[in-house]
């Protein structure tokens, strides 16, 4: 007997009772509503719109979240609070990889849980052994540099960038 699959949303928004097709695809481009079966994934989410950087991926398993500045996942989560949602019913959600489902339509949900600082439960799912963080310090120099490179590309060939700001103010000190 297959388990039912628990599905989640992280937002810093509380109160919603929607999640909105708003959001565009990975797979076609389209509106959707993206959830997780991830919870772990769901905390990451819970971030601005002007901080919309995710540096976590799964490997094995379990998730592993880079941090491509210093002190990446502090700056972004340190004090704030997010809520994770789950679907009413998880009847339009399509699963497109990994972790991801979603659905192109409007998603009915309700709070599954309130997150007083994000940062913390992060930290915490750590300890659990739900997420590999790999610190800043810890990774290869060359590597590092790439990416901020890389990012610099990025923003500045993108000015209507929404978290391009974010990105100058974080990764500009680390560029060549």
């Amino acid at each position: 007997m297959e388990q039912e699959r628990i599905f989640y949303h992280g937002s810093i928004i509380g109160g919603l009772d929607t999640i909105l097709a708003n959001s565009k695809s990975h797979t076609d481009g389209n509106r959707v509503a993206y959830f997780t079966e991830d919870r772990v994934y769901a905390l990451v989410c819970c971030r601005s719109r002007e901080e919309n950087l995710v540096t976590m991926g799964p490997r094995d398993g379990v998730q592993h979240y880079f941090e491509r500045f210093p002190d990446q996942l502090r700056v972004i989560y340190g004090g704030k609070e997010g809520f994770i949602y789950r679907p009413v019913s998880a009847g339009t959600l399509e699963h497109t990889r990994d972790h991801t489902w979603e659905s192109h339509e409007d998603v009915p949900v309700v709070l599954h849980e309130h997150v007083p600082d994000v940062y913390t439960a992060i930290l915490e799912e750590e300890k659990a052994g739900n997420v590999v963080i790999h610190r800043y310090d810890e990774i290869d120099p060359a590597e590092q540099k790439d990416h901020a490179n890389h990012l610099r590309d990025y923003a500045l060939n993108n000015p209507q960038l929404t978290y391009r700001d974010f990105l100058i103010e974080h990764f500009s000190k680390l560029w060549e």
